[in-house]
């Protein structure tokens, strides 16, 4: 190397140490690197010093980097044991500086805190090559991460907050600029992070102030859905002269991994998690102003599985049991969230507390549900036990999705049923209710059925579960199959009263629209 060389070097180091290294010094800096082995030396032991300083005085103290070795090294003062931890951090530092995107909005330096997790729901979040525990408040770094259960809610310096359901794997590289290489995101950009960018496999997102989300699925593509304002979605493509996709309010795009050419698709503003907290509308109220024994709003709760019951003066707690699968149980609801399940490939569904007690004389149950596929005698509502027993069925009757209440004594069975199937894919309101004389079937606001009780005397309810029937673990999975609901649930009341047609109609009516 000349001296001009080696002066340009030192330069080119002390920008990196400053964190005002610009794109085109990084061209510069990576360029010398390759042309030149002495240089490349150079540079590893600068970072090193400047790892080890930066240790020392206590920078990268919360960053806690594994030792390749089980066996925990005894506390020591001595350079020599934590030489090893400085090097690895320099190595860190260097890969950030030989491999990161040249043209990355941020040169914040590794390790160093850009965000914070405002909400965990039962998440396993790991950041590679450090052994910490993320739970709500925990600072977030720079760095690699792997969130294999539950949600993560993360906001950046700038306000900005993203939504992260499992599984995912995602960087993030500084407080404006991130990686998502699979999972689901939903971001939320207030003024002051726009520019806020979040590069996928296929694509490069950048914001203009927006609500937008994003789902990867591995090597097969990525879409990009705005809900709110304006993203500009630039395709991973040699030919940087090709137009980015400009997606403003209710549009949305994919890109496939094989042709990397935007696909123009319809917004799906039911896929993605974008808000942790429950709302509180007009209906919500009016509900619990009639009094529910329990009400299921399906608020997502920070353990990942408990149904909070939001009755007045009753606390009858619901559990999920997730069956067979990995997603956490939370989706995008009719208000708010609400509770999605599997079907009968994950078999899983919810147990109320025994504590919850239905009269058998006058009772409505009522909900907004949402399905996915029809299963065959999938349930909303059961009392089934584990011995097989039912007295109360609130589901699909037969196999085309005609919605049903069956009600069961020692001697007699009494079925109403709505003629019309339920359909795909759409919210839709139901109640079924008993009074002393009838059973009631509504669908949105409306009488669909109804069947006189002809002298039925009901008999004392089992526990009840939402969803699905409890599994006995004696039991092959084939033979347990059958009744699991596959969609979702929401915002589940039940009363001990008969409420009227006029009431149902009025809470169908509150809704707010979608």
């Amino acid at each position: 190397m000349t001296e001009q060389e080696n002066k340009e070097l030192e330069s080119l180091l002390m920008e990196i140490t400053e964190g005002e290294l610009s794109s085109e010094q990084s061209h510069r800096l990576a360029e010398v690197i390759r042309q030149h082995p002495e240089a490349k030396q150079q540079y590893l032991e600068y970072c090193q010093i400047h790892t080890m300083l930066a240790w020392e005085h206590g920078l990268l103290v919360d960053l806690q980097l594994l030792d390749p070795s089980d066996t925990p090294a005894p506390p020591s003062v001595s350079f020599g044991s934590w030489k090893p931890l400085a090097v690895a951090a320099a190595l860190v530092l260097a890969g950030v500086i030989l491999w990161s995107p040249w043209d990355a909005p941020s040169k914040m330096k590794p390790g160093e805190t850009v965000a914070s997790l405002t909400r965990s729901v039962a998440a396993s979040l790991e950041l590679s090559g450090a052994s910490s525990e993320f739970n709500t408040g925990s600072p977030v770094r720079i760095g690699s991460y792997q969130l294999d259960e539950g949600i993560a809610q993360i906001t950046f310096e700038s306000g900005v907050e993203v939504v992260i359901e499992s599984p995912a794997s995602f960087e993030i590289h500084g407080p404006e600029f991130m990686i998502l290489n699979e999972g689901r995101l939903a971001a939320n950009v207030t003024p002051e992070g726009v520019g806020f960018t979040v590069e996928t496999p296929d694509a490069e997102v950048v914001d203009y102030g927006t609500e937008f989300a994003i789902e990867v699925v591995g090597q097969r593509s990525t879409e990009v859905h705005v809900f709110k304002g304006e993203v500009e979605v630039q395709p991973k493509q040699q030919d940087t002269a090709i137009a980015p996709v400009r997606l403003v309010t209710n549009q949305a795009t994919r890109i496939d991994h094989s042709t990397l050419i935007p696909l123009g698709i319809s917004v799906d503003d039911q896929r993605f998690l974008r808000s942790l907290d429950e709302p509180e509308p007009t209906y919500s109220g009016q509900v619990r102003e009639l009094l529910p024994l329990a009400y299921y709003r399906m608020g997502v709760m920070d353990d990942g599985h408990t149904l909070k019951d939001a009755a007045r003066g009753h606390g009858n707690t619901a559990s999920v049991v997730k069956g067979d699968t990995r997603r956490q149980p939370f989706a995008p609801g009719r208000i708010g969230s609400s509770l999605r399940l599997g079907g009968p490939k994950a078999g899983g569904y919810a147990h109320i507390s025994s504590a919850l007690e239905l009269p058998t004389t006058e009772f409505t149950i009522m909900s907004w549900i949402r399905t996915q596929t029809l299963p065959r005698k999938a349930v909303l509502v059961s009392d089934m036990n584990l011995s097989g027993e039912e007295t109360l069925r609130f589901g699909f009757v037969g196999d085309h999705g005609h919605l049903g209440l069956t009600i069961a004594n020692a001697m007699r069975t009494l079925q109403i049923v709505d003629s019309s199937p339920l359909p795909l894919e759409d919210w839709t309101h139901v109640a079924v209710v008993k009074t002393t004389e009838e059973l009631r079937l509504y669908r949105n606001g409306a009488l669909v059925s109804s069947q006189s009780l002809n002298g039925f005397q009901a008999q004392s309810h089992n526990p009840l579960s939402i969803g699905g029937i409890p599994k006995d673990s004696g039991v092959k999975k084939r033979r347990q199959r059958s009744g699991f609901w596959h969609g979702r649930i929401d915002e589940l009341a039940f009363f001990g009263s008969a409420l009227t047609s006029e009431q149902i109609e009025n809470l169908f009516q509150l809704t707010p629209s979608i």
